[in-house]
């Protein structure tokens, strides 16, 4: 054995010979390598002959694999692959070496040596590869690369079908961008890896060639054939790095023994030219792809921290989603308030804006892809709607073969969906899918932020207005103007509910109504016992009640037959209860724990009105009071005649009070006498 090529990783000197003492005999090599590779640990002791083991460990090796080059059942050669300290040799290296070592032995045919002149077939194998490896240089544009493989192996190997077959790991997937057939060129959606001759040679990773029986000798393979099986189909897989990245294939619906051996060594040696080309331009095509892909995230992050405006954020990322992940169609669900459905807020194209004219939504946990995501909280990926017998396809969107839908989540809380559709099946892997989690997670929190800042600016509206009530009622002459100037104001607050306040009766048994707005008017007629109603009840036991449906309520009292919700605030003073602010909706569950926080600052403010108001009734009676009786005493200190003073008295009283009539009675008891009167009439 004579060493004819040798690397060193380490940049070491090259061992251009085998050293004296240690050569390596053929006849006793052969016989340890004629079942294939063998592995060497030279850390410990071995039955292999010294010769073996004496030449790895002179270069330095902790471990070793001798790889036999085998050309028709005789040994040509061998390949030492050794290992350093630190280094490791795992089968997986050595089977590649084998699977390499193979294929460079197919493509040499025994007998041609340097000298001998090029048949015809031979010149055009040498032209085909050379143009291949030319080309291999500088393949960026796949589609015309493709096409410059047929070209070369249409020239060697004769006009026979052709396609290239690509495997996408990610997605466990086949698809054909290539396929030259009945004079056509077209290609083939993405499949999934099944059971046909393609799958079965990716799996493999060896070269494949049927030229008679086809179909008997394939299903004795375990594939199974669709649509006019070849009667002779040939195979070699593209290889990188050890992994099969798709095929080559030619085959041939109407002849038998169209392919030889010839033809196999042909196309094993052009799989190795362009396989690393094809292999290099879609790791290019992919990482700049994920490069676009994470400008649009990082895009969209920026548009997030500046803007507040949730329209048009979603908007924008919809757009840039379809355009520069090439999708078909983009859309994001929203949860409605009441949680039973993901409406449509923002959607691409035409089909989108028709969408979202009819208020297009979906239950929460139905069957419907987005429906499952916004109720279950997990993405979901539809790789072939074809494929899929519960996919439900839009009208709208014809064209869609694989959707991806991704939760909107923020923590554990679900906000909405971010559906995805193309018009490729497979269309969503790994790298993709990341990219899009990422951009779900943006928009989960932009929707959130969005939501606490239209919630403050709405409790600070909200406060001002309440500040307004307040104010205008407090300013109020009497107390009932007071009240309905509180009540109109309220409902602008609540968008144009109906509001109405009852004040408790003196020996609070009752509830009357005392101001109110959105009612008939034989509203004001309605008593209601403290106790009795969700006002009576609320009056009764001086808390809060919130009904989110008034219909499922045996105590609801109907003041309004469209009324469905209902709120009623105790109206408080110093623990004394002075009535009931209400609250009536025609939604179902229109009022929240924020409004019920609210109203509720609004009904102590009214209560201290109340108090205020009454109490500055009271004040002024007693003034009024005091005024007539200054008066009457004044008329009366004027004259000393009593006919005078008593006629005097009777007549103002008379006056003041808004008597018909009145008597004053005057009378002197003696002792030991009859009593005696005298009486003023008026």
């Amino acid at each position: 054995m004579q060493v004819v090529q040798y690397s060193d990783p380490l940049g070491r000197d090259a061992q251009s010979t085998i050293p004296r003492g240690i050569e390596l005999p053929l006849a006793e090599v052969e016989s340890f390598l004629k079942d294939g590779p063998i592995h060497l640990d030279l850390r410990n002791s071995t039955s292999l002959p010294p010769p073996l083991t004496a030449y790895p460990r002179q270069l330095g090796c902790e471990t070793a694999a001798y790889v036999p080059i085998l050309q028709e059942g005789q040994l040509r050669g061998l390949v030492l692959i050794g290992a350093r300290a630190g280094q490791e040799l795992n089968g997986d290296v050595v089977t590649a070496f084998a699977r390499t070592i193979r294929v460079a032995v197919s493509s040499l045919k025994p007998g041609t040596s340097p000298t001998e002149p090029l048949n015809e077939r031979r010149a055009l194998e040498v032209n085909a590869i050379n143009m291949l490896a030319l080309h291999a240089a500088s393949a960026n544009d796949l589609p015309t690369f493709y096409s410059l493989i047929h070209e070369q192996v249409r020239s060697v190997i004769g006009d026979h079908g052709f396609l290239i077959a690509l495997y996408e790991q990610k997605t466990n997937s086949i698809s054909i961008p290539y396929l030259f057939e009945d004079k056509t060129f077209s290609s083939i959606d993405t499949f999934p890896v099944g059971e046909g001759l393609t799958s079965i040679l990716l799996r493999t990773g060896e070269p494949l060639m049927l030229v008679e029986d086809t179909e008997k000798r394939a299903a004795a393979m375990g594939a199974k054939i669709t649509g006019k099986p070849a009667l002779s189909w040939l195979g070699v897989p593209l290889m990188a790095r050890g992994e099969a990245i798709g095929a080559l294939i030619v085959q041939d619906l109407e002849q038998e023994h169209a392919f030889d051996n010839d033809d196999l060594r042909f196309l094993v040696s052009a799989a190795g030219q362009v396989s690393g080309a094809i292999h290099n331009a879609r790791l290019l095509i992919d990482s700049k792809q994920a490069a676009v892909q994470f400008e649009t995230a990082a895009e969209i992050a920026r548009d997030i921290s500046s803007s507040l405006e949730l329209g048009e954020l979603l908007l924008k990322a919809v757009d840039l989603i379809r355009s520069r992940f090439s999708f078909y169609h983009a859309s994001v669900f929203l949860k409605d308030l009441p949680g039973e459905f993901v409406v449509i807020r923002e959607a691409t194209g035409e089909a989108g804006a028709q969408l979202k004219r009819v208020g297009h939504k979906l239950a929460i946990g139905s069957k419907s892809v987005v429906g499952f995501v916004a109720g279950n909280g997990e993405p979901l990926i539809v790789n072939d709607t074809t494929r899929d017998a519960t996919y439900y396809a839009n009208p709208l969107l014809p064209e869609t073969r694989s959707e991806a839908a991704i939760p909107l989540k923020v923590g554990e809380r679900i906000v909405g969906v971010l559906d995805v559709q193309s018009n490729q099946p497979y269309a969503f892997a790994e790298d993709n899918l990341r990219t899009l989690q990422i951009l779900a997670d943006q928009l989960a929190i932009a929707v959130v932020n969005t939501e606490l800042f239209a919630e403050t600016q709405e409790h600070l509206a909200q406060h001002r207005l309440l500040h307004h009530i307040t104010t205008t009622a407090a300013s109020g002459t009497t107390l009932d103007e007071a009240l309905q100037s509180a009540v109109n104001g309220l409902q602008v607050t609540l968008g144009g509910d109906r509001v109405s306040i009852l004040l408790a009766d003196r020996e609070k048994k009752w509830l009357e109504v005392k101001a109110a707005v959105g009612y008939a008017s034989n509203v004001f007629d309605l008593h209601i016992p403290i106790g009795n109603g969700i006002t009576g009840w609320s009056a009764a036991h001086r808390k809060t009640l919130r009904i989110n449906n008034v219909l499922q309520d045996t105590r609801y009292i109907e003041a309004s037959s469209n009324t469905r919700s209902e709120m009623a605030i105790p109206l408080l003073y110093r623990s004394e209860l002075l009535g009931v602010l209400n609250v009536e909706s025609e939604q179902l569950s229109a009022y929240a724990e924020n409004d019920e926080e609210l109203l509720g600052t609004l009904g102590g403010s009214l209560a201290a009105i109340i108090a205020n108001a009454r109490l500055l009734e009271q004040i002024r009676a007693q003034a009024e009071r005091e005024r007539i009786l200054f008066e009457i005493t004044d008329k009366i200190r004027r004259t000393t005649d009593m006919d005078t003073i008593l006629a005097t008295t009777v007549s103002e009283l008379t006056r003041a009070v808004g008597a018909n009539r009145a008597k004053i009675k005057l009378g002197v008891n003696f002792p030991n006498t009859n009593q005696k009167m005298r009486s003023v009439n008026e």
